[in-house]
């Protein structure tokens, strides 16, 4: 018996290039699951050797059927099990016990279900990993590699081609085989992983990775593993440097999250976060289940864009309206052609037609299919340009048999958009609405290197996942990648400092706060504000109110001892005090604008980093970013520049632009101070004042998982 852990790549090896398979699960008396995955893997040609593991023994399609894996004549590297639940975990454990290096497990009813189907499931992967071997799902699809001819999956067979799949459901799965044909595309390798219960999905990753005859990864998440995304991040961002991923995510709104929870069993984090990594990742992200597809074939067939303005030149007027609002919703610019290039279109077109982009050729390319091309590429010789989309009644669906002057038809035609396009260096896409359909023009020219498609919503969500890509490659240079952070975060009950302890702890990490001094009288606090210097703001220290400033627990602008005075005893009858509450005196500053930083601890992500508007009007604007260290000063900029609030910390109205070196560095004293302590579960900074290039908190709130242990003269 081997027990411990199997190394990645030898593990996934067996998982996607077995050479002996084992199917649990068989029967010789009736058709179970068991044997239709028999029967598939011997049908699509595998080339190792396929066994068949039942209970009853006997013999199907004149093969013996073994009842126990350790019956086989040799340790086959991959069991599949097609068995009931109760019966699938010992199995499983069977199988680990014999040396087999993973297991699939089909069979749903586990962590999915029910808390004690999660128990269930947690006991059989423990014990399985103990004994050595992996486990893939519960509750799955199967696996595909077009490399060893292997098929079990819920499909008859699989296309071929360049795309790494690994999806955590099935029938998202299987409508993404079906409209991949209608793109001419396939895949080298998938995997259905289910419940998640092993095996991460940047191992998943990594393997495709390393596989030349994959060129593009394709991944449908609704949650990762607890603790991982750090590890995620910086995995999938270093195989983004040579190979683009594009993931879709389910299960983003609170329903959504329900859903997910109940499917794969695990709660998906906040929408924002995943949005952050995967933009710190260099994924693609892909949020219209119908775009998918059409994203994987621009980035497959593309060179990617090194900017967002686009140049459009087709035939119909109504095409190039639609097209043009449908590529700026997607993100990018159609700028008007400056009189050079309105000019150069004025000695193909008739007088009449549109040429400011988009450019309306107005059907004159029925008698020369090369007006495409030609036209093309004027605005895309010039560096001001990035990529183009085309589009027109073209195909045999519109005009059957047509030949145009030159002798060309539209397939033959079709190679002409990917010459163009190998030339500049520049992405174009392409738009018919025939191409909804099949036919062999549309299919070379997807062949030749230009994406072809029936949808200009599809078309324009290619264009700016080019963008993305080429905005990513771009961030790389000069970056330095930084290793996850191995500590990761737990949880907690959640005990919330006082303003005063709050601001001394974030202090001490190095993140200065306003002048403070803790008073227990009123004499006290004017004594304080005397010292301090007028105007003050007096704040009562509450540890159970949000908002403090809805209790009248906070009063601003003092400027005389009286005022001073009044305001305490006023604070001493807040509801709940007891008539004895403490406060503080604060220096009463002014800032170009107020800030919000947090940070918290994020059960998947480790610790998420929140920079916003901050003050009164942080409920209400609601623009933040998102981050997810840790982040070098570069990647932080580039992270600041391209979020919602990359607007509000520059410069404007007359005031400096917010010092992201400073605040750089205050985000990372937070970090640092929360990996060093692992009992703060979130630190929120609500303002951060912006004085110039000074950044000053002048209040805060720390969480922390328990109470602490109060000494009689803590100073709080």
């Amino acid at each position: 018996m081997r027990t411990g852990r199997i190394p990645v790549g030898h593990y996934l090896n067996a998982l996607f290039a077995p050479k002996s398979v084992a199917i649990i699960g068989v029967s010789a008396s009736s058709r179970r699951s068991g044997n239709v995955f028999l029967d598939r893997l011997r049908k699509n040609g595998f080339e190792g050797r396929a066994y068949a593991v039942g209970r009853n023994g006997g013999v199907v399609d004149g093969e013996q059927i073994y009842r126990s894996v350790a019956d086989l004549p040799e340790v086959p590297d991959l069991v599949f099990g097609a068995v009931g639940a109760q019966a699938t975990p010992q199995a499983m454990i069977d199988a680990a016990k014999a040396g087999v290096q993973v297991g699939i497990v089909f069979t749903a009813g586990f962590a999915e279900m029910s808390s004690d189907g999660a128990e269930v499931q947690r006991d059989m992967v423990a014990r399985c990993n103990e004994l050595g071997m992996r486990v893939v799902g519960p509750n799955c699809m199967g696996v595909f590699s077009t490399g060893s001819r292997m098929n079990l999956t819920d499909v008859e067979s699989l296309d071929p081609g360049p795309i790494g799949f690994a999806s955590q459901s099935g029938n998202i799965a299987l409508s993404v085989f079906d409209v991949a044909k209608r793109h001419d595309l396939g895949f080298q390798t998938f995997v259905s992983f289910g419940n998640q219960a092993d095996i991460p999905v940047a191992d998943y990753v990594e393997h495709m990775a390393q596989d030349d005859a994959v060129e593009i990864i394709l991944l449908y998440l609704e949650s990762l593993q607890e603790n991982v995304g750090p590890d995620f991040i910086a995995r999938c961002r270093a195989v983004a440097a040579r190979k683009p991923i594009v993931a879709i995510k389910g299960g983003v709104t609170d329903a959504g999250r329900r859903a997910a929870a109940s499917h794969t069993s695990r709660l998906s984090a906040a929408e924002d976060i995943y949005d952050a990594a995967f933009e710190q990742a260099g994924i693609v992200q892909v949020r219209d289940l119908d775009h998918v597809v059409a994203v994987v074939e621009a980035l497959l067939r593309c060179p990617p864009m090194k900017g967002g303005n686009v140049a459009i030149v087709g035939s119909g007027g109504g095409h190039s309206t639609v097209g043009t609002d449908a590529v700026e919703r997607a993100g990018l610019t159609v700028p008007a052609f400056d009189q050079e290039l309105k000019d150069t279109f004025g000695g193909y077109l008739p007088p009449w037609a549109p040429m400011s982009n988009p450019v309306d050729m107005t059907g004159g390319f029925t008698e020369d299919l090369t007006l495409f091309q030609t036209l093309m590429r004027y605005p895309l010789s010039k560096p001001e340009f990035h990529g183009g989309l085309s589009y027109g009644l073209y195909g045999e669906g519109w005009r059957p048999g047509l030949v145009d002057d030159n002798g060309l038809t539209f397939r033959t035609a079709a190679p002409l958009f990917a010459a163009l396009q190998r030339e500049l260096g520049k992405p174009i896409v392409f738009y018919t609405p025939f191409a909804k359909d099949f036919e062999e023009s549309f299919s070379e020219m997807r062949r030749s290197g230009v994406p072809c498609y029936g949808s200009l919503a599809e078309a324009a969500a290619g264009l700016a996942a080019l963008q993305k890509r080429g905005a990513f490659l771009a961030r790389l240079d000069g970056l330095q990648r930084t290793e996850p952070d191995p500590r990761q975060p737990g949880a907690g009950s959640g005990f919330t400092l006082t303003e005063h302890e709050s601001l001394q702890k974030i202090a001490a990490a190095g993140v200065p706060a306003v002048r403070q001094e803790l008073v227990s009288s009123a004499e006290e606090a004017v004594a304080a504000a005397d010292a301090m210097g007028y105007p003050v703001v007096l704040k009562a220290q509450l540890t159970d109110v949000a908002h403090k400033s809805d209790v009248n627990g906070v009063r601003l602008g003092l400027t005389t001892a009286d005022e001073v005075a009044a305001a305490f005893q006023q604070m001493s009858s807040i509801p709940g005090a007891g008539g004895a509450v403490d406060c503080t005196v604060s220096q009463q500053i002014t800032g170009d604008r107020e800030l919000l930083l947090g940070i918290r601890k994020d059960v998947t992500f480790g610790h998420t980093v929140v920079i916003g508007v901050g003050g009164v009007l942080t409920e209400v604007a609601a623009r933040v970013a998102v981050l997810i260290p840790p982040l070098d000063a570069a990647e932080f900029a580039a992270a600041i520049e391209r979020s919602p609030v990359a607007a509000y910390l520059g410069a404007w109205r007359g005031r400096p632009a917010v010092d992201l070196q400073e605040l750089h560095r205050q985000v990372t004293a937070l970090h640092e101070m929360c990996r060093a302590d692992e009992s703060v579960e979130s630190v929120d900074i609500n303002p951060l004042m912006a004085v110039g290039s000074d950044l000053r908190a002048a209040d805060a709130a720390v969480v922390l998982e328990s109470e602490p242990a109060r000494g009689v003269h803590d100073v709080r």
